[in-house]
């Protein structure tokens, strides 16, 4: 059975991140996030392999489960936030309010 997963570097103070998390629990998608607040030259080290300057970073993977373990079959980096938002059809201006 294959299942959308989405992986997540962020930052617990940006609010950016939360926006992801919010929008990713609306759509009840799986996902798995890695908190860099405190592991900042390791963040810098994922920016730069992921070609990507802020967080969050954001991945959608396809699973599939066998013997009750997932095998990501595609991983493919989507980008941050507004990348995330255009895959569910949210727009910059609904988040203004």
């Amino acid at each position: 059975m294959l299942n959308k997963h989405y992986m997540l570097v962020t930052k617990s103070s940006c609010p950016h991140c939360q926006n992801a998390f919010d929008l990713l629990k609306e759509n009840k998608c799986s996902f798995a996030y890695t908190d860099m607040e405190n592991a900042l030259n390791l963040l810098e080290t994922v920016k730069e392999q992921a070609d990507w300057k802020t967080v969050p970073m954001i991945w959608e993977q396809t699973l599939d489960w066998k013997d009750e373990q997932p095998v990501v079959v595609e991983n493919n980096f989507i980008g941050g936030y507004l990348e995330l938002s255009g895959i569910f059809g949210k727009s910059d201006e609904d988040d203004q309010v």
